[in-house]
């Protein structure tokens, strides 16, 4: 049985929080996660997501059998999220694989009108130091511009925004100012369409597990800054077609568990 999230967004107004989510429906809670002997997830309220891939779609636009493949995924909403990460979004090939995930996306709708759709880590570019600035006003600039562009070809295809929040350094504040950027960012290209936010709770190089602290303050950032997450993983090694052990005792479970039951989730 699927458990519907039923915890509302919580909007704080502070000067610190430039983007806030915008709508009044609960606050989703996605999983694309597997772990070798461990719990089902929906069971927590987490709803499971399909994640459309090469795997599935191949290298270019998908044909009609790789398309009825992917919406054959096993998921548990109408959602879909299409993952094709060899696509460049800057530089001289733009243009062409602003066209292929257009036509990508025009198939998936074709075949199942229901089906909604998102892309990951595209709209907006994941970034980490162009959006925080450190790279200067006129790289934050060009950021921004990619963006722009990228979202007026292919936010009218989707049903909502996955922008991608992994983990590559240790430094909190550093990551907060990272999400803080690229969720603001999402929102202001959205159009409105809600913003669930991707977070991995491994090291995005070293594959670690994140300590407690730094897992609950993603998780409670993105409640109060986006519309939802998705908690994606894991990898047991160098294959990420093998899934790390399950840990009960790990301090991101024990983060998500005490993040979920300030929400009413569980006792």
């Amino acid at each position: 049985m699927v458990f519907k999230t039923v915890f509302c967004v919580i909007c704080l107004l502070g000067s610190s929080w430039s983007a806030t989510a915008q709508t009044l429906a609960p606050f989703k809670l996605f999983e694309a996660i597997r772990f070798s002997d461990g719990p089902d997830l929906q069971a927590f309220g987490f709803e499971h997501l399909a994640i459309a891939d090469p795997h599935y779609l191949g290298s270019d636009v998908p044909h009609a059998g790789q398309v009825r493949r992917a919406l054959a995924l096993p998921r548990s909403n109408r959602h879909l999220v299409i993952d094709i990460e060899s696509w460049p979004l800057e530089g001289p090939d733009q243009a062409s694989s602003i066209a292929k995930y257009q036509k990508t996306l025009d198939a998936f709708r074709k075949a199942d009108p229901s089906v909604k759709l998102g892309l990951y880590a595209v709209l907006p570019i994941r970034d980490h130091w162009r959006a925080t600035g450190h790279e200067g006003a006129v790289a934050l600039d060009d950021w921004k511009q990619q963006n722009t562009t990228i979202a007026s070809s292919l936010v009218p295809h989707v049903d909502a925004l996955f922008p991608s929040l992994y983990t590559f350094y240790g430094d909190k504040d550093a990551w907060v100012a990272y999400a803080q950027s690229n969720i603001k960012e999402a929102r202001r290209i959205s159009q409105g369409k809600p913003i669930y936010c991707f977070l991995w709770p491994q090291f995005h190089k070293t594959l670690a597990f994140l300590p407690g602290d730094l897992w609950y303050t993603q998780l409670d950032i993105c409640r109060r800054l986006a519309d939802g997450i998705v908690i994606w993983g894991t990898i047991g090694g160098s294959s990420p077609f093998r899934p790390a052990r399950w840990d009960e005792k790990a301090e991101w479970w024990q983060a998500t568990l005490r993040f979920l039951q300030e929400q009413g989730k569980i006792r």
